[in-house]
């Protein structure tokens, strides 16, 4: 393959994160400390004991506010109520005990104690009390997409949990770590583009100019001077007065939900697409009082953090001015030994390239077989390098690369002209 279709190789923006992957364990680490985390301060957060005091007829599942598309809805059966046909419902210390039992899976797993029978027992508890809430008043507490998360980590392979049997070494690879993550990212992705979707279909794609923020702003700052609100805020809603910053939130909201689901192959706006998610849910707390911020944890988690830990090789032209002058500094700056750094008449081919084809460029693969190219190398060296991680964070900014490329081409260039005339005929 030539230099030039390496180059445009190592620029692509669409790399597909795939199914089954070597990686390393920090991910799914990650994964299974936050949902056990997470589910433990949702269950100690509130109490499920009311629900015992309810008759009978007060689980009927009503759904006042949607179309009836068949009699029983799902999660009468999804979350077991319908074993209540045949045993009486529990009593309020029944429901506390439940309670408390998922509570104590959750600390043991988040604490590495046989983690897989935790998140199974935590996932059935946990579905089991929702079940409660739903049949009641077809309220959604919030906490599904934690479900999800739990019903993944139970779903994993016994060996991929950190604990006390398979100890919490980072280095270990195996595709048993990306599965579990590239099934948690479909659902996540999932949930928010089909909620973006139901947006567009019951509404339109206008929705953003039909939002009206600043009326809702209004009416939070109202409220707030006649009724103490531990939601509402005041100082965050009259941000918001402005009619076109109320455009200018639903369209990034409404943008941020249609796209999540590229998160799976648009690596580069993975960032741009969670932190949007994670300003709706501050928006919807500040401004509705309606409290999903708790996700944004769980949103947390469809960042890519393997690529802290995934090593990569660049390849480079020892010869460029711009290569002279950062080699050093970038061995200096990797402190965890995760670049290596080849230059290119000192090694062998990369990915089967022959070093000749990298002839004034510089390019890259990291652990996966990714190859990058240009500034996208630096990029990815920032990613590993903690004191350049600003510079990493700036590049996922939407639309960013295609103005630093240019300018880097024409600063690499200039560099060439200027050393040819130091070094003369």
């Amino acid at each position: 393959m030539t230099g030039d279709k390496l180059w445009l190789r190592g620029r692509r923006e669409v790399r597909w994160m795939g199914i089954f992957r070597d990686s390393p364990a920090l991910h799914f680490y990650l994964m299974q400390a936050v949902v056990f985390s997470y589910m433990a301060f949702r269950l100690l957060s509130r109490s499920y004991e009311a629900y015992g005091n309810l008759p009978d007829e007060f689980f009927d599942f009503p759904r006042r506010y949607v179309v009836e598309l068949w009699p029983i809805p799902a999660m009468y059966f999804t979350s077991f109520q319908f074993i209540y046909e045949v045993l009486p419902r529990p009593a309020p210390e029944v429901i506390f005990g439940l309670q408390l039992t998922a509570v104590g899976a959750c600390l043991l797993g988040l604490a590495g104690i046989v983690p897989r029978f935790c998140a199974v027992v935590a996932f059935l508890i946990g579905t089991h009390l929702t079940g409660f809430i739903q049949a009641t008043n077809a309220d959604v507490d919030g906490g599904g997409l934690a479900l999800c998360l739990l019903l993944v980590l139970a779903l994993s392979p016994e060996r991929s949990y950190y604990s006390l049997k398979n100890g919490w070494s980072l280095e270990r690879r195996s595709v048993d770590y990306h599965w579990p993550v590239f099934l948690f990212w479909t659902v996540v992705g999932a949930f928010y583009t089909c909620s973006g979707l139901n947006k567009m279909i019951d509404v339109g794609p206008h929705w953003p100019f039909v939002l009206h923020l600043e009326n809702l702003a209004q009416w939070a700052i109202e409220k707030s001077l006649f009724i103490s609100s531990h939601y509402s805020q005041p100082l965050v809603a009259s941000f918001h007065l402005s009619p076109h910053l109320s455009l200018f939130a639903g369209m990034v909201s409404f943008i941020g939900e249609l796209g999540f689901i590229t998160i799976l192959f648009l690596p580069r706006y993975r960032l741009f697409f969670v932190l949007s998610m994670v300003g709706l849910h501050y928006l919807v707390l500040n401004l509705a009082g309606i409290n999903f911020l708790g996700n944004s944890a769980l949103l947390l988690l469809c960042v890519d953090w393997n690529a802290l830990v995934r090593k990569i090789e660049i390849r480079y032209d020892e010869d460029e001015p711009f290569w002279q002058t950062w080699a050093p500094r970038i061995k200096r700056l990797d402190w965890f030994g995760r670049v290596s750094l080849k230059s290119r008449t000192n090694s062998t081919g990369l990915a089967g390239f022959e070093p000749e084809s990298i002839r004034g460029t510089c390019v890259a693969q990291d652990e996966n077989g990714e190859i990058y190219a240009g500034i996208d190398v630096l990029e990815q060296v920032a990613t590993r390098c903690p004191m350049l991680l600003l510079f990493s964070l700036a590049m996922k900014i939407p639309g960013l690369i295609y103005l630093i490329r240019p300018i880097m081409n024409r600063s690499r260039r200039k560099a060439r002209v200027t050393k040819a005339g130091k070094e003369g005929p």
